[in-house]
């Protein structure tokens, strides 16, 4: 008899787990509170545009690529287009342009840290090589926390072919980027840091002082494997899973949120707006609690929010002020210390994304171009302000986001429309104010990392908690892993 098995929430964690396991003769349902699928990952409408919730850019879809692998495990093809140039950072004193080319990049690594050249240069090189390890370990599909003997994947293997690689990982395992600063004399180079914490506190939600050196060499080297841009834009790859599965005779409901959840006899009994049964497994992907220990949101560990603005630009911007340059484009922007609401409030830099526009039939729009803004956000205050401080507050840091990115480009020139919302927005239309997973420390991310299993029987956690954390390739993985447990721990008899 097959398995029943109910996922809660679309995001992509919870869709790669589903078709994976669709794939393999689970009955898979999928219960989605918006009318979209995707999550952080997906898409909204506003103001007769289609706009990107969360990610633009897409990883891991290279040739071997950890995405590309289980894409090509679930039969799927994904259109997408390679990004030679990015991003760019935006310091005070100095500008940083990412490539692709990995030759082009080290040039401009020499040239923007030209005080500190040969050192710059080191450092990278064995970040570089630190990544190396650290990707091949993850293709081998090593799950932490280990377990059981099937979470170390295809690891020992490797590690019998590659010693000397994880004897130098297990050296770095409990060190940060900062300590690897400080061994080649750069902790106290304060252009370095800036760029990376301004990388850091994107890919892994915290800084240089903070952040795991294993997680964060990947991410500080993952544009050199590749970034994409995949056409209409990062919802098609949770549409295109959510269309595998349905292949596969499973189910995606949208618009149809869970109110109950119990276990019983062996079962768990879920209830949501369109659907009742019960199921032999459930799948949490939602990041929300539905009583103990069904979220390690419940663990009260630090996550941050965020602000973002939602704006529209004249179709001209982009060949007067981008020189036509291939969309995405994004600017990470350090913001002026005189910004005091975007240091006392966010954090981390004024996260630009300029991209094509798309109609709410997701039909592309020639005259404009969409810009999406962000920056980190400390959920709490949000939700404790008067109604005028919240719209005084909202107005603030809109302003102050606008100040910064006008320093780099003439936005206000072009603008159409533009509206923002905070991490009480989030809240209304997600159900949680935190977004991005937990700060890879080396706490969460090495020495006590949350794991795909919940401590309830049959019960499942994926996305941005659980490890291997913030982002979608990464929240893609945990629902591999997922997958993985299922069909090692319920196998279909």
């Amino acid at each position: 008899m097959t398995k029943t098995v109910c996922i809660i929430g679309a995001g992509i964690g919870g869709l790669m787990a589903g078709a994976l396991l669709a794939k393999e003769g689970y009955a898979v349902t999928v219960l989605e509170k918006a009318t979209k699928v995707g999550g952080s990952a997906g898409s909204y409408v506003r103001n007769k545009h289609t706009f990107p919730t969360g990610a633009t850019i897409a990883f891991g879809l290279e040739e071997h690529g950890l995405l590309d692998t289980l894409f090509k495990e679930l039969d799927m093809n994904i259109p997408f287009t390679l990004l030679d140039h990015p991003m760019d950072v935006v310091l005070e004193d100095r500008r940083i342009s990412l490539y692709k080319d990995r030759t082009a990049w080290k040039e401009e690594l020499g040239q923007v840290f030209h005080e500190r050249k040969r050192d710059v240069l080191a450092f990278w090189n064995r970040v570089e090589q630190i990544s190396e390890g650290v990707f091949d370990v993850t293709a081998t599909g090593v799950s932490l926390p280990i377990q059981h003997m099937y979470d170390l994947g295809k690891l020992p293997g490797h590690a019998v072919f590659h010693a000397g690689s994880m004897l130098r990982l297990a050296r770095y395992a409990t060190h940060t980027v900062e300590d690897l600063l400080r061994a080649y004399k750069l902790d106290t180079y304060e252009p370095l840091r800036q760029f990376l914490d301004a990388q850091l506190l994107d890919a892994a939600q915290t800084d240089c002082t903070k952040a795991a050196l294993l997680p964060s060499s990947l991410a500080l080297t993952i544009y050199g494997r590749g970034s994409f841009y995949v056409d209409k834009g990062m919802s098609q790859l949770s549409e295109a899973l959510a269309e595998r599965i349905i292949e596969l005779d499973g189910e995606v409901v949208k618009a149809s949120a869970v109110n109950e959840l119990f276990y019983k006899d062996k079962k768990w009994h879920v209830t949501s707006r369109k659907r009742s049964g019960t199921y032999d497994l459930v799948i949490n992907n939602s990041g929300i609690s539905f009583g103990p220990r069904t979220s390690h949101s419940e663990s009260n560990q630090f996550s941050w929010g965020a602000f973002r603005i939602d704006t529209l630009l004249i179709g001209t911007f982009w060949q007067q002020e981008l020189g036509g340059r291939q969309l995405p484009f994004a600017l990470q922007i350090v913001p002026d210390k005189a910004q005091s609401v975007l240091y006392s409030d966010g954090h981390g830099p004024v996260y630009v994304t300029f991209q094509p526009a798309y109609d709410k039939r997701n039909e592309r729009i020639e005259d404009e171009v969409m810009m999406t803004c962000s920056i980190h956000a400390d959920t709490e205050q949000w939700g404790l302000l008067s109604k005028d401080e919240y719209k005084q507050l909202k107005e603030a840091i809109t302003k102050a986001m606008f100040t910064e990115i006008q320093k780099v480009l003439p936005i206000e020139d072009y603008l159409i429309y533009s509206e923002a919302g905070t991490p009480e927005t989030y809240k209304t239309y997600i159900g949680k104010t935190s977004v991005g997973g937990f700060p890879l420390t080396v706490r969460n991310a090495i020495l006590k990392p949350k794991s795909v299993r919940s401590a309830l029987p049959q019960f499942y956690i994926a996305g941005e908690q659980s490890f291997p954390g913030p982002g979608t390739l990464s929240s893609a993985l945990s629902g591999s892993h997922i997958a993985r447990a299922v069909l090692k721990e319920w196998p279909i008899t």
